[in-house]
């Protein structure tokens, strides 16, 4: 039986990529790497499923995306999820949440749970506590945007495919065409 998954995430534009990358290096000047999944852009993971499903998600990740537009937002705030993870989240919107709601349907009616956010850190409690107040000294809400979802599969990470949204060309091809 493998626990490997597919995991649809609603990528970042550049912008956003770099002020999360700063936030994150201001942690690990004082020595807090932490144990995230590296080698994945900044994203808002949506959801996940078999990997058996590789194909029909590549295609729902394809009509979907080209029904949205890039989605703007604001990065509100600092959150944590018990002490291990820590994370940025945004001012919820109607646009984030349908564009989840079109991949995983059953989010929202006490199915599956979701909570948009962009992981920083994580981490064992002691790093997690020392990382709150840096980056809280740091951190301003900030306007965002999403311009393409990807598909990954995990563990080990292997990238799929990820297309932009709306009116942009796709992002890149999987690497196993």
């Amino acid at each position: 039986m493998s626990d490997k998954r597919l995991y649809l995430l609603a990528v970042f534009d550049g912008e956003t990529q770099r002020r999360m990358a700063g936030y994150y290096d201001v942690l690990t000047v004082q020595g807090l790497v932490g144990q995230q999944t590296k080698g994945i852009p900044y994203h808002f993971t949506l959801g996940d499923t078999e990997t058996e499903r590789e194909a029909a998600v590549i295609m729902q990740a394809e009509e979907i995306a080209a029904r949205f537009e890039p989605i703007e937002f604001r990065m509100d705030h600092i959150g944590l999820f018990g002490l291990n993870v820590l994370f940025l989240e945004p001012a919820m919107n109607f646009e984030l949440m349908r564009l989840q709601n079109n991949f995983f349907s059953d989010c929202g009616y006490g199915q599956r749970s979701w909570a948009a956010h962009g992981t920083i850190l994580i981490g064992e409690p002691e790093a997690i506590l020392r990382a709150v107040p840096l980056l809280a000294e740091h951190f301003e809400p900030f306007s965002a945007r999403i311009e393409s979802v990807a598909v990954y599969e995990c563990f080990p990470v292997r990238f799929v495919k990820q297309v932009g949204l709306g009116a942009m060309k796709p992002c890149k091809e999987s690497s196993d065409d």
